[in-house]
């Protein structure tokens, strides 16, 4: 080899070895902004976020209006009467069994957190305000246990509301209902501050009341 070659290869062996030194600062540079920026970040700007087990089945899903998920039981989808965005919360076999949703209807804003049966919705807090505002409602609501057997559709024939206890307007109530619906016992103290206390019939009519009518 000559001294010109000489000169050649250990020329080109020291360029290697900057774009070496280069490319490896590089990577460095990109590995520790990536690093930074993993750490850093504190918003995360989506539609809807899946959340699912080693197995791929939904347990809980994030989203807005648009692409919140329909009511699915037993592997069956239903329709929803409304269009939330919100969360909503799978048992093991993807069915659900509640969330949390907000909404803003024609009725007017309605914000809910409910937790389910296996068929039918088990117990929920709602808070309900009319478009203008004048009409306003919070409250807590359990229903009756429907037979295991029925599907959503036939669950809704038969489910009945057992407890409800809400502010409506000012007016606080809780209510005591039989299985068939039926309020049986109505505490009541008012937006004047009145209070009352009445014991129903299967009818409806007014067996006792405190105080006296």
């Amino acid at each position: 080899m000559t001294n010109n070659e000489l000169a050649r290869f250990a020329r080109d062996i020291r360029w290697l070895k900057i774009y070496a030194a280069c490319t490896t600062i590089a990577l460095i540079v990109i590995a520790l902004a990536a690093g930074k920026s993993s750490r850093s970040q504190a918003e995360l700007t989506v539609e809807r976020i899946n959340i699912v087990d080693s197995s791929g089945i939904s347990r809980l899903v994030i989203s807005n209006a648009e692409r919140f998920p329909l009511p699915t039981l037993n592997g069956k989808e239903y329709p929803r009467a409304v269009h939330p965005a919100g969360i909503v919360f799978y048992d093991a076999k993807g069915s659900e069994m509640g969330g949390i949703a907000i909404t803003d209807a024609s009725a007017g804003r309605v914000s809910a957190l409910a937790f389910d049966y296996p068929n039918y919705d088990a117990m929920g807090m709602v808070t309900r305000v009319s478009p203008d505002g004048k009409d306003a409602l919070a409250g807590l609501q359990i229903n009756s246990r429907p037979p295991a057997n029925l599907d959503v559709i036939g669950a809704s024939k038969v489910v009945q509301r057992r407890i409800a206890i809400h502010n409506n307007n000012e007016d606080a109530e809780i209510l005591l209902a039989d299985p068939q619906g039926r309020d049986r016992i109505r505490l009541r103290v008012d937006h004047d501050g009145q209070a009352r206390i009445e014991v129903l019939d299967e009818n409806g009519k007014i067996t006792f009341s405190a105080p006296g009518v």
